[in-house]
């Protein structure tokens, strides 16, 4: 699954139609209202402003006055395509005068939706063991630079009768770091963090 970190906006014309193209992340559906009606605020007079949203499991979507099946749900069918998920896409459409047909319709909106994540940096989702790393100060050069090697990253650090290092990473191996310590050292699973990860 995919997921976007900040709103993408994209336009184009059809037929003299224009369509304003918006992919936003959320992550509460409880938002999805307000943000459509500050949308409605921002791009005011439209003749419809079609949605679908994927949102911690949860599908919908909106024709918004369009003919019944040519603009929400084949907007979320592209979502559902393109492994997009927490996200809310919204097509506003100003009509030009001339009619798209049912076919036209739902190809412009499926479109729209794609334009909307045309330039997205989309991320995938990963969870992220956080391991606490205890050991002797005279180990303490030789793991943070092997950790720092890693595609991981160092949390925190303290400095206490022992260091104590907590690490973000999808995996550990502890094989290299015993033998840098000759075993002498306390490795723990503290936590797991969901983690964006740059597709």
């Amino acid at each position: 699954m995919y997921r976007i970190k900040e709103r993408y906006t994209n336009e184009y014309i059809i037929q003299k139609s224009r369509f304003v193209c918006i992919g936003i992340p959320l992550s509460d559906e409880s938002l999805v209202k307000l943000t459509i009606k500050e949308l409605q605020k921002e791009y005011p007079k439209a003749t419809h402003y079609c949605y679908a949203y994927r949102i911690n499991n949860k599908e919908k979507s909106s024709d918004d006055g369009e003919p019944s099946g040519t603009a929400g749900r084949p907007m979320l069918e592209y979502l559902i395509n393109a492994k997009l998920e927490n996200v809310l896409v919204v097509v506003i459409r100003y009509f030009g005068g001339i009619k798209l047909g049912a076919g036209g319709l739902l190809r412009a909106y499926v479109e729209s939706a794609k334009k909307a994540f045309e330039n997205a940096v989309l991320y995938k989702m990963e969870y992220h063991n956080e391991y606490e790393i205890t050991m002797k100060y005279k180990y303490y050069d030789f793991i943070y630079n092997y950790l720092m090697k890693e595609t991981g990253k160092i949390i925190n650090t303290r400095f206490e009768e022992d260091v104590i290092v907590n690490y973000l990473a999808l995996d550990l191996s502890l094989d290299d770091i015993n033998k840098i310590t000759n075993g002498d050292i306390k490795v723990e699973i503290k936590d797991k963090h969901l983690v964006y990860i740059k597709n």
